[in-house]
């Protein structure tokens, strides 16, 4: 009888002990902090296939106040400029469409999933490389400026990146813009450039085999979106919705764009 008493007991004892496991899986294990990223959203150019050479650049401003407040254990890194390269315009339409409808999804970080893992979109590279996120966080709200091609040899027309622009374009770049890793600039058709047209197999190219569309003969264009970036401490990195800067085109028989 004494034994079975005993064995009561420890049976006991493992019945709170399996109790205890299961409340701390229950209110430990179960409870995964999640991130959510606030993305830029104040835009002013969006320029398009038909935009004129004056309008060609992307204007818009970092959501860096917006994502101050994120806990202690998470870094909010900055601001990534995302963009892809197309041969037909009409190819643009469809990821965009998507994309928009992704930004709807519950889930904060579909459409920059969709953007970079489906789409294939890269980031924007400068004349020193390219960095991860383009524009580094400070906590203040920068407006940037960004124009991919070069018209002539006006400084306020010239390819760069402004950081903390105020409208004046004809001031000395932050960063001069390339394609992804350096390699090249957009001045597809500019007189005397080394810089070779995007080719079939190039990373950041959509090329369709169909050719240029037909309303806009020899002409490239150039798909750009930004969006917040940022890390947690076991380096997961977290994306915020996307905000689409707009597409400009480049007539590769021009020598300005």
């Amino acid at each position: 009888m004494r034994m079975g008493g005993g064995m009561r007991k420890n049976c006991h004892v493992y019945e709170l002990f399996f109790l205890a496991a299961c409340c701390l899986c229950f209110f430990g294990c179960g409870l995964e902090e999640y991130y959510v990223l606030e993305a830029p959203f104040r835009i002013y150019n969006t320029p398009n296939a038909d935009t004129t050479y004056d309008n060609k650049y992307f204007d818009f401003v970092t959501n860096e106040t917006g994502n101050s407040s994120m806990s202690t254990s998470f870094d909010f890194l900055g601001t990534a400029v995302y963009y892809k390269i197309y041969n037909r315009y009409e190819s643009i339409g469809s990821v965009t469409s998507a994309l928009s409808s992704a930004n709807n999804s519950t889930e904060y970080s579909a459409a920059a999933t969709l953007l970079i893992n489906t789409y294939k979109y890269r980031e924007l590279g400068t004349a020193s490389g390219t960095t991860t996120p383009l524009i580094a966080s400070t906590g203040a709200d920068r407006r940037i400026y960004i124009r991919l091609t070069n018209y002539q040899n006006d400084a306020r027309y010239k390819a760069k990146i402004i950081i903390g622009y105020a409208g004046d374009s004809s001031i000395v770049a932050t960063m001069v813009p390339k394609r992804e890793g350096n390699r090249n600039s957009f001045d597809f058709g500019r007189t005397g450039a080394k810089d070779p047209e995007p080719a079939s197999g190039d990373d950041d190219y959509n090329y369709s085999s169909s050719g240029f569309s037909s309303s806009y003969p020899n002409t490239y264009f150039v798909d750009m979106y930004a969006l917040s970036v940022g890390r947690d401490t076991t380096y997961t990195t977290y994306y915020s919705k996307v905000l689409h800067l707009g597409t400009v085109a480049v007539n590769a028989v021009s020598e300005d764009n």
